[in-house]
């Protein structure tokens, strides 16, 4: 979104933001953050039809991670707000308007998903620590290494 609004922007594996560190205008960085959590919707929704049309169970920790990362995000606001949150000061709704409203609409696909194709509390659990293990190396490899991806 960034570069479609002429920016150079760098992406590393958490965040992406401008070269020169700074926007033209205030909308550009509400925009820029929406874009994230908003792809990650979609993607939760991709592999929720996926899901709906395949049963294929090695989807389920795609969808599991959607919902954990929006959840990580949202409680992660209270330490720095994030994209949801900073959209949401920026409405004027408080901190966790948005970012709550995002992990509801995630956990409901989750667990609508769940019920539907009859997973177990232990399939979700090992699921959920195999989430938080890989989403764990991933965000520490990120602060470690600051690991630039692209650069636009």
């Amino acid at each position: 979104m960034g570069a479609l609004l002429g920016y150079e922007m760098v992406m590393t594996l958490n965040k992406c933001y401008p070269v020169n560190m700074s926007y033209t205008h205030n909308w550009h960085y509400t925009l820029i953050s929406a874009t994230g959590p908003i792809i990650t919707l979609f993607q939760s929704l991709l592999v929720y039809f996926l899901l709906k049309q395949t049963s294929q169970k090695n989807w389920y920790p795609f969808l599991f991670t959607c919902f954990y990362l929006e959840l990580l995000s949202g409680v992660m606001n209270f330490r720095n707000p994030n994209d949801l949150g900073r959209i949401s000061r920026s409405f004027n709704l408080g901190l966790l308007t948005i970012p709550l409203i995002f992990i509801l609409i995630h956990f409901f696909i989750l667990y609508k998903t769940s019920v539907r194709e009859k997973y177990t509390v232990t399939f979700n659990l090992l699921t959920l620590l195999w989430v938080i293990l890989f989403s764990s190396v991933w965000i520490l490899v990120n602060q470690k290494f600051n690991v630039v991806i692209l650069k636009l």
